[in-house]
C-alpha cells in the first residue's frame, strides 16, 4: 500500500483546484437583484434586464420546500425578440451575491432561452424525486448547489443586433417557494427511552437530521417498539407542509403484579416481606407468593412474563352451616 506524501497531496489539492478555476466563468454584470424567497406566498416584485443576475435568497426552513418558482414578466419590446435573451444557472459563485456586486465567478450548469411570451416562469428544483414538470409556460432546470442558501442566475444577451430599445429594456421578476406533497412525524419519547423503533403502516422508518420523518398526507398507524418500554401503536393524521407531534408515554416491559390481601395479612415474595394491597415490578421468571394471616397460610407460585399485568389476590371467606 502506498502513500502520498503532505508535499504532494498539497500539489494535487492545488492542481485540483485549478481545474475548479479553468471551469469557471468570470464575469460583470450591469447589477445584481437580490430577492428573499418567503417560505410561503411570493416574494415583492423587483426589475431586472439584460445583464443582470438575479440571487435567490431561500427561506431557513426548507423541510418543505422541493424547488424555487422564479417568475419573469417580460414587456412587450422583448417579446417581439424571442431567443436573443440568454439565462443561465450557476454554481460556486464568489463573492457572496449582493446588491453591491458586480463582479462574480462561477460554473454555469443550465442556461434556457426566454421564449416569445409575456410571462416565462424558471423552475428550479432543490431535491431529487421532486415532483417539479416542465409546461409551455415553465422550464425546469438542473438542481443546484444551495448550501450557502441562495440561487444564482444570469441574463446575457445570446445574438448581436439588437436595437437600443431592447438593451433598455426592463422586466419584473419575483420568487416563491413549491412546496412538497409531504408532512412530517416527530415523535417525542421520554428522555430515558433509550433506543426504540418506528414503523409507519407495519414499515420501518427513520428521521432525518432534524428529527422528522416525512410522509405522504393521510391517516397513518404508527408503532413504537422497544425492548425496555410496551410496544405502542398510534393512529395519527399527517398534513400536508405541517409537523405531527407524537409524545410518548411509554410504560415499562417489566411484568406489573398488583397484590391484594385482608387487612393484617404478611405477604412474602420470594422469602421477602413486601406491603399487602401494593403494585410491584418484578422480573421475568418464577416467583413465589406467600400469605400468612391469622395463623393460615397460602402459598402460590406464578411464572411472570415480560409485558403482562398480573392481579393476584386472597379473599378469607367464613362458611356458616345450621345444625
Amino acid at each position: 500500500m502506498s502513500f502520498i506524501s503532505k508535499k504532494s497531496f498539497l500539489a494535487l489539492a492545488l492542481f485540483a483546484a485549478l481545474l475548479a478555476a479553468a471551469d469557471a466563468d468570470v464575469f460583470r454584470t450591469r447589477k445584481t437583484v437580490c430577492i428573499k424567497v418567503p417560505a410561503s406566498g411570493s416574494s415583492e416584485s423587483k426589475t431586472c434586464g439584460i445583464n443582470d443576475c438575479v440571487a435567490a435568497f431561500l427561506p431557513e426552513d426548507m423541510t418543505f420546500v422541493q424547488g424555487v418558482e422564479i417568475t419573469v414578466k417580460i414587456p412587450q419590446a422583448l417579446a417581439a425578440y424571442r431567443n436573443t435573451i440568454l439565462y443561465s444557472l450557476y454554481n460556486n459563485i464568489s463573492p457572496l451575491p449582493s446588491e453591491k456586486g458586480i463582479d462574480y465567478s462561477g460554473t454555469e450548469i443550465y442556461s434556457g432561452l426566454y421564449p416569445g411570451q409575456l410571462a416565462w416562469t424558471i423552475a428550479v428544483p432543490l431535491v431529487k424525486g421532486n415532483t417539479i414538470k416542465t409546461s409551455p409556460y415553465a422550464d425546469k432546470t438542473l438542481i443546484p448547489d444551495t448550501s450557502r442558501g441562495f440561487i444564482f442566475l444570469r441574463n446575457q444577451l445570446a445574438m448581436k443586433g439588437v436595437p437600443k430599445s431592447v438593451m433598455e429594456a426592463e422586466f419584473e421578476v419575483s420568487a416563491k417557494a413549491v412546496a412538497t406533497d409531504y408532512g412530517a412525524l416527530k415523535v417525542a419519547a421520554p428522555a430515558d427511552a433509550g433506543e426504540y423503533s418506528v414503523f409507519v403502516d407495519d414499515k420501518p422508518v427513520t428521521a432525518n437530521e432534524k428529527g422528522l420523518i416525512l410522509l405522504k398526507p393521510g391517516k397513518r398507524n404508527v408503532s413504537i417498539v422497544s425492548d425496555k418500554f410496551r410496544n405502542e401503536t398510534r393512529a395519527v393524521m399527517i398534513a400536508q407542509g405541517e409537523i405531527t407531534k407524537l409524545s410518548l408515554d411509554l410504560q415499562s416491559v417489566a411484568p406489573s403484579v398488583r397484590v391484594s390481601a385482608p387487612e393484617g395479612t404478611k405477604v412474602y415474595v420470594d422469602g421477602i416481606e413486601s406491603a399487602a394491597n401494593s403494585q410491584l415490578e418484578l422480573e421475568s421468571g418464577e416467583h413465589v407468593f406467600k400469605f400468612n394471616l391469622g395463623g393460615y397460610e397460602v402459598t402460590k407460585k406464578v411464572n411472570i412474563q415480560n409485558g403482562k399485568s398480573y392481579n393476584i389476590s386472597v379473599n378469607v371467606d367464613a362458611s356458616v352451616k345450621e345444625e
